[in-house]
């Protein structure tokens, strides 16, 4: 059956130490499932989107496990690629504490299941049927492999005329600013649409300034023939729809769980931008004054922020809820 969007991309392990302790100290970890392409993906398909994950696994219980998470959220990941039972499973270690320790991140992923993915066992032909192609630039920064499938997937939407949606989502711990840039370059210039956090826009390619600005200086080097989407963090998001600037302000929230926020986000403008029947509904009570993709991610990306993990659980009604101001209800 025809999907709506479809991507490729490595699914983690994280482990957290609760409570804010160090991992020098911690006596226990809590497990989240996470990964930018997959969470993106878990948000479409809790909007009923029809939504394809191509990856690697170890055929394992730790490989079952993210299996089964993902398709607890409606995901399809008949399509994985499973390695032997001795394979790796990517797995990373976060410390949340607040500032000025803030975030720590430690990865250990080397040589996994998806890194070592053979590219011949990767279905490129789903791609042709898809109403999108989702990537981002953690992908190619994985291995040899994982590039080689990245380049196969664009050239083959690029064949079959399917929109690549791209997500620059630079990790520093991955590779060099200048390697990320030359790299993900094809796919910055292929793509209908365009998510760049501003702290990855002024890093990679030295983009700075107001949004408005920033927005121009990529338009410059990627066209603008296309939609451009700048993140912001706590000053909202901004985009440049095919020339057209708009900013939207955050949802004020007093969520403080990150993992995740940028892929909610992601997702909620995708659905939007993809006229998702939600969207459609909560922009038709909008009337004149409308509902723009930028609020609708602006929306994921704060109901993300209160719920642990790296997926965004959440239901429409909490969508309505935010978007319409239903604050004052009662519960009993």
């Amino acid at each position: 059956m025809p999907v709506d969007v479809v991507s490729f991309g490595e699914t983690m392990f994280r482990l957290t130490t609760p409570g804010g302790n160090r991992l020098e100290t911690a006596r226990a970890l809590n497990i989240y499932v996470g990964g930018s392409e997959s969470n993106t993906l878990a948000s479409l398909a809790r909007l009923n989107f029809r939504v394809c994950w191509l990856s690697g696994l170890p055929d394992n219980p730790l490989g079952k496990h993210i299996e089964t998470e993902l398709r607890s959220h409606g995901v399809d990941t008949s399509f994985v690629s499973w390695a032997s039972p001795q394979a790796r499973l990517g797995t990373f270690y976060a410390e949340e504490s607040p500032s000025p320790l803030g975030l720590q991140v430690y990865y250990d992923r080397a040589a996994s299941a998806c890194a070592l993915i053979d590219p011949a066992t990767v279905p490129y032909t789903l791609v042709d049927e898809a109403r999108m192609l989702h990537l981002t630039g953690i992908t190619p920064a994985l291995s040899p492999q994982a590039r080689q499938i990245f380049q196969r997937l664009l050239e083959r939407a690029h064949t079959s005329q399917v929109p690549l949606s791209f997500d620059v989502n630079y990790r520093a711990k991955l590779w060099s600013p200048q390697e990320a840039a030359r790299q993900i370059e094809q796919a910055c210039q292929q793509s209908s649409i365009l998510f760049c956090a501003s702290a990855d826009a002024a890093e990679l390619w030295g983009f700075e300034g107001e949004p408005a600005e920033v927005l121009q200086q990529m338009a410059g080097r990627f066209g603008s023939d296309k939609t451009l989407v700048l993140t912001l963090g706590s000053a909202g998001s901004a985009h440049l729809d095919h020339g057209t600037y708009a900013h939207v302000p955050c949802f004020p929230t007093e969520g403080n769980a990150r993992f995740g926020s940028g892929d909610a986000f992601a997702a909620g403008y995708l659905y939007a931008y993809m006229e998702g029947s939600l969207y459609h509904e909560l922009a038709s009570q909008r009337g004149e004054t409308g509902l723009t993709p930028l609020e609708f991610g602006n929306a994921l990306a704060a109901l993300k922020r209160c719920t642990p993990g790296d997926i965004a659980i959440f239901h429409p009604t909490d969508i309505k809820n935010l978007i319409q101001a239903e604050t004052n209800k009662r519960f009993r």
